[in-house]
């Protein structure tokens, strides 16, 4: 899977992400400790986004390897194939 987008999208959708983890973090915040809970604790929040961006960026990587390491199978074993 190639990225296409050009880096004005990309970070376009970068903040809409960031904006996206904001909200989730007030709202699974607030829904665990109380109503308010999240604005009174933005080192929480930070730390819930930090942790949500991570997460997505471990499983990319994780999917990526994942791709390559098909992709060198598969012209390892073509390798092999042709010279047999």
């Amino acid at each position: 899977m190639a990225i296409t987008a050009d880096y004005t999208t990309l970070m376009d959708q970068a903040s809409m992400t960031a904006n996206d983890y904001l909200f989730a973090a007030k709202e699974k915040i607030d829904r665990i400790f109380g109503e308010g809970y999240a604005a009174k604790n933005p080192e929480l929040v930070a730390a819930f986004i930090k942790t949500a961006g991570q997460d997505f960026n471990a499983a990319i990587l994780a999917v990526a390897i994942q791709e390559a390491s098909s992709k060198i199978e598969s012209a390892l074993h073509a390798i092999a194939d042709s010279n047999s």
